[in-house]
């Protein structure tokens, strides 16, 4: 068995991005990739093989059922007479997109109380032409992705990725433009990756491609943005929390400029539970984390200051949201967001006031939306044809497609509310653990609500996982900042926005 730990610290978070999803590292020795990944070898090891078999033969797989194949002097082992059969047998088990990724060393490495590793005889160029056959022979074809030669004075290694792609023939990657590149770093919810997004035109301003680390759902969320040049993606968890530092200062060896905006509200802004500033006293926290999220986060990029967030809607999410719109009549269309991430982001009187609109406005329409769990709160308006519930129907990208063709958008400090806060929509907002100062103060046509005087833990500045924290409302079950606004303030916010903007149609 190689030493093979070593090469796989070496390499691994320069191949998140190809080593997504299911996949195998073969001839892993004692550590796999990643704790996912399944290790193949000849012995197993708790950390890494948990199959014991020779890496030649993949009989266990289907045709093109793994997104990846991960092996790091693998091919080492073998003669150069078997090393084409057993590439062909590495790429019959990879999905078209997914990828193969081969680390080499040229020759062995320079290891203290290493154990005996094979010679390192396979040459760059050997590798290509054995690919170039697959690619040309095959009825998939081989997509270069990685071409890189890590020579350096403790390191003598290749590393290759090849995607596989449905046209054949061998292809080199033509997504590296040549231009500086910035890469934003940023995680969590759809409204953390949306703020990220503030930052986008003006690294591109300043000369950068731009490049984002994030999540598959942060992906989805910005899709269409058109300053995004390129996506370093990687699955939830993919990486242990304790590697992150390690992986972030990867990173940064290998792109112009990386700017990174993980915990730049959550954990900085907002105090998460057991930190040092989570135990700070109420007025400490209020006068120390009083700053516009937006302003912080701007500040954090080098950028100029003044929010651009904005979610860009396909071109087919757009006629499809117009088109709703029309088939809901030329009354006015309110869109509310029953709740958030969060216990404190659910306002306990949506009831009271959807009844008083429709009294109010007969020719409103209201639309509901939220997550699955919001299903529980439109239970009381089926029969209501005005009341469009879509709670769980919707998808978030459907939401924010659509909210921008309504009239007024309701809701807590939520992702979908700092989409719009740009837009001309008019806004109720209602405010529990952030303030006016944090959230909206840069925002057009929104009316916040924020709880009275007598709410004396508001704003308490911080993130709310139960109720340990958080001071719950007796009589309503909801927090304490939530339920003290009022329902007629909520009406008259409405009806007060309704007005404006009827007049302007």
């Amino acid at each position: 068995m190689t030493n093979q730990p070593v090469a796989t610290q070496t390499i691994k978070y320069l191949v998140v991005p190809y080593s997504r999803g299911i996949g195998i590292d073969l001839g892993c020795g004692e550590e796999r990739i990643w704790p996912r990944s399944i290790g193949i070898d000849h012995t197993l090891s708790p950390n890494g093989a948990v199959i014991a078999r020779d890496i030649r033969n993949l009989g266990l797989f289907q045709d093109q059922s793994l997104d990846y194949v991960f092996s790091a002097n693998g091919l080492n082992r073998f003669s150069s007479d078997q090393t084409l059969d057993t590439l062909k047998e590495w790429w019959r088990v990879i999905k078209p997109e997914g990828y193969l990724i081969l680390y080499l060393h040229h020759k062995n490495p320079q290891q203290p109380d290493a154990k005996p590793t094979p010679p390192c005889n396979i040459k760059e160029h050997t590798v290509m032409e054995w690919m170039r056959a697959i690619g040309e022979s095959g009825p998939h074809g081989v997509t270069i992705e990685v071409n890189d030669d890590r020579s350096t004075d403790h390191e003598q290694a290749h590393l290759h990725v090849f995607r596989k792609i449905q046209k054949p023939g061998f292809h080199a990657s033509s997504r590296l433009s040549g231009r500086k590149r910035a890469l934003v770093i940023r995680y969590g919810g759809f409204g953390d990756i949306l703020q990220a997004s503030s930052v986008f035109p003006g690294l591109k301003q300043q000369g950068y491609d731009v490049w984002v680390n994030t999540t598959p759902k942060g992906r989805d969320i910005l899709a269409c943005d058109p300053h995004i040049d390129g996506w370093w993606l990687q699955d939830d968890d993919q990486i242990p929390n304790h590697e992150l530092g390690l992986y972030w200062q990867t990173l940064r060896e290998h792109f112009d400029r990386v700017i990174n905006l993980s915990e730049s509200v959550e954990g900085t802004l907002l105090t998460i539970p057991n930190r040092v500033n989570d135990h700070w006293h109420d007025e400490a926290r209020r006068l120390l984390l009083n700053h516009n999220h937006m302003k912080v986060v701007h500040t954090l990029a080098g950028v100029p200051e003044g929010s651009r967030l904005k979610f860009h809607p396909s071109a087919a999410e757009e006629r499809q949201a117009r088109r709703m719109r029309q088939a809901l009549g030329s009354g006015p269309v309110i869109l509310w967001v029953l709740s958030g991430s969060s216990i404190h982001k659910s306002w306990p009187y949506v009831d009271h006031v959807l009844a008083a609109l429709l009294m109010e406005r007969p020719e409103a329409r209201i639309v509901l939306v939220g997550d699955d769990a919001c299903r529980i709160l439109e239970a009381g308006w089926r029969l209501e044809r005005r009341v469009l519930r879509r709670s769980g129907r919707w998808s978030i990208r459907r939401t924010l497609s659509f909210a921008s063709h309504v009239d007024v958008l309701v809701g807590p400090e939520t992702g979908v509310m700092n989409a719009m806060g740009l837009e001309k929509v008019g806004k109720v907002l209602f405010l529990s653990h952030s303030s006016i100062e944090n959230i909206s103060s840069h925002w057009t046509n929104t009316i916040s609500l924020k709880p009275p005087a007598e709410v004396t833990c508001y704003p308490c500045h911080r993130l709310h996982y139960g109720w340990e924290r958080c001071h719950r409302d007796a009589r309503t079950g909801a927090a304490w900042c939530a339920a003290a606004i009022s329902p007629d303030r909520t009406m008259a916010a409405i009806l007060f926005l309704l007005g404006e903007f009827h007049e302007k149609r």
